[in-house]
């Protein structure tokens, strides 16, 4: 929607009742492409390779977690990773990754799905701030 209103006022040259630059616009809907939009596409992701959830089992209560953490914490990863990589900071983006893979040493069928997840999830922050930085 943002490039057909972007393409529409520079062919036709709508002045819009707010001065935006299109750097702007495009950091806004990077943003919010990472925040829901982004769990809709890696949860289809995960259904079109048959990658399922690991089930917890009540007997161990160390690997029981929170419901829907996992969303929330990729959501702010993906923003985490997004704002780095607007500001160049490619290194600190790598420095998260490598963090975050020592959760794959843990040994659980859980640790697996959660790389993936991480993985998917920093593509997209990074496929999108990468198109911003072309802006």
């Amino acid at each position: 929607m943002v490039a057909v209103v972007l393409a529409y006022s520079e062919i036709w040259g709508v002045n819009f009742i707010l001065d935006i630059q299109t750097k702007t616009i495009a950091i806004i809907t990077g943003f919010i492409l990472c925040a829901k939009p982004s769990n809709i596409l890696i949860k289809y992701l995960f259904a079109a390779f048959s990658i399922e959830t690991p089930k917890e089992s009540d007997e161990d209560p160390e690997n029981l977690s929170l419901p829907n953490a996992g969303k929330l914490i990729g959501i702010v990863e993906r923003f985490l990773a997004l704002a780095l990589i607007i500001m160049g900071q490619y290194e600190a983006v790598g420095l998260i990754i490598a963090a975050k893979s020592i959760l794959r040493f843990s040994g659980t069928p859980k640790s697996e799905y959660v790389l993936v997840g991480t993985l998917l999830s920093f593509g997209i922050a990074a496929f999108a701030g990468m198109l911003i930085n072309l802006i």
